[in-house]
C-alpha cells in the first residue's frame, strides 16, 4: 500500500503543548492566539481528554459544510465540539493548521480501504476494484470540498493553506499515486493492457469523482442523475482498460 498521508499525532502526554506551527500567525490567516488567561488554563487542566481532537476537526467540517468560514472560530468550532477553545489551538496551533488537519481527516475514506485493492491484488473484476476506490474518493471529495470552496474565498488563508500542504506534500497528485499504484497490481496481474497509462487513467477516475462530487456540492442530491452515475463510468474505464484479446 502507497505510503497515505495520516493526521499528525497530538502532543505527546509527558510534555504537553502547541501543535507544531507558527508561533503567532497572522491575524489574516489564523484566529487570535489566546491570551494569557487562556495559556494559564491551558497549564491549569492539562492535557484535553481523548477524542477531543476528532470531535473539533468534525466539527470543522460540520461548520465549514454549513456556513462556510464565517463562523468557522476557535469559539465556535469549541462549541459545537463541546470542547474549551484552548484545546482548539493546544491541538492545532492555529487556523490554517486547523484547516489543513481537517483536510488529512477527510481522508479517512481512503485510509480505510482494503490494502489488496490498494495493490490490486484483491479477487473481483478489474471494475470492482476500481469502483470500491471511486466511490471512496467521493466520499473524501464530499467531505472536503467544503472546506476547499471556504478557503478559496480568503486570498491569504488561500496562500498560506497551500503552503503548508505543500510542505507535507499533501495534494491531488496523492490520490493519483494510490490508484496508479493499483492500477499496477491489476496490470501485473494481466487484468489490465499493459501499455495503458495508469497515471493517466488515475487522473481520468478521480476527475470524474471529483466532477460528481462538485454536481452535489453545487446542486445537491436532486440533480446527481444529470451527470452519468458511478458504476457506469467505471465500467466504462475498465472496458477501456482490457489487455488485447482479454
Amino acid at each position: 500500500m502507497i505510503d497515505t498521508p495520516t493526521p499528525d499525532a497530538g502532543p505527546g502526554a509527558s510534555e504537553p503543548g502547541p501543535a507544531p506551527g507558527p508561533a503567532a500567525p497572522s491575524p489574516a490567516v489564523g484566529a487570535p492566539m489566546p491570551d494569557a488567561r487562556v495559556g494559564e488554563a491551558r497549564r491549569r487542566r492539562g492535557r484535553p481528554s481523548a477524542g477531543v481532537r476528532e470531535a473539533i476537526l468534525a466539527a470543522t467540517l460540520d461548520l465549514a459544510a454549513e456556513q462556510g468560514l464565517t463562523r468557522l472560530t476557535a469559539k465556535e468550532v469549541a462549541r459545537r465540539a463541546g470542547a474549551s477553545e484552548a484545546s482548539v489551538f493546544y491541538h492545532f496551533g492555529d487556523k490554517v493548521g486547523l484547516l489543513q488537519a481537517a483536510m488529512v481527516a477527510g481522508l479517512e475514506p481512503l485510509m480505510e480501504l482494503d490494502p489488496a485493492v490498494v495493490a490490486g491484488v484483491a479477487e473481483g473484476s478489474v471494475s470492482e476494484s476500481l469502483l470500491t476506490i471511486a466511490t471512496s474518493l467521493e466520499r473524501f471529495f464530499d467531505r472536503v470540498l467544503p472546506v476547499l470552496g471556504a478557503i478559496q474565498g480568503d486570498s491569504e488563508l488561500r496562500s498560506a493553506f497551500t503552503d503548508r500542504m505543500a510542505e507535507r506534500d499533501l495534494g491531488p497528485h496523492r490520490g493519483v499515486e494510490l490508484l496508479s499504484h493499483s492500477l499496477t497490481g491489476l496490470q501485473r496481474r494481466g487484468l489490465v493492457d499493459p501499455a495503458a497509462d495508469v497515471e493517466a487513467v488515475a487522473v481520468a477516475i478521480i476527475g470524474a469523482c471529483l466532477l460528481r462530487s462538485w454536481q452535489r456540492y453545487l446542486f445537491g442530491d436532486q440533480r446527481s442523475e444529470a451527470i452519468p452515475g458511478l458504476p457506469r463510468t467505471i465500467d466504462a474505464i475498465a472496458g477501456l482498460l482490457q489487455p488485447p484479446g482479454g
